[in-house]
Order: structure tokens, then C-alpha cells, then sequence
């Protein structure tokens, strides 16, 4: 759950571990507040990704992939 930026690149690595390049990805959706912000990015590949920032303390930071079947979940609240 650590984020690194090189090159115009932001390179984080998943809850599930997977790194990924948030640079290439298209931002669905963006929310913030003065704690933290809450956005959904799309992958190339069509998954999407949940990037919780906490402002106070970045070390809490999440960055959280959806499967199908949860982004499907989702679609249905």
C-alpha cells in the first residue's frame, strides 16, 4: 500500500499486491473532503481501482482492485 512517484509515472501497489501505474489509468470518479480523497480509476484492462488518501496520515492510504463480480455488486446499490 505504498505509492511512489517517478517520470510522470504514480506507481502504487494493490491490498491484493499487484503494482500499477495510476498515470495510465482514466479517473471515473473523484471525491474529497479536508481528511482524505476517495477516487475510482480505470484501467487499460477494464478493472477499476478504488485509491483511498488520507491526508493526516499517508501511510494509511489504500488502494484497493475491483474484480468483475464486485464491480458487478456495485452496479446493483
Amino acid at each position: 500500500m505504498t505509492s511512489t512517484k517517478t517520470r510522470n509515472s504514480e506507481i502504487v501497489t494493490t491490498t491484493c499486491g499487484r503494482e500499477l501505474d495510476l498515470s495510465t489509468t482514466e479517473l471515473v470518479i473523484e471525491r474529497s473532503n479536508s481528511l482524505f480523497s476517495y477516487n475510482i480509476h480505470k484501467l487499460m484492462t477494464g478493472e477499476y481501482v478504488i485509491v483511498e488518501k488520507f491526508y493526516a496520515n499517508p501511510f494509511n492510504n489504500r488502494y484497493i482492485l475491483l474484480n468483475d463480480e464486485q464491480i458487478e455488486m456495485l452496479k446493483h446499490l
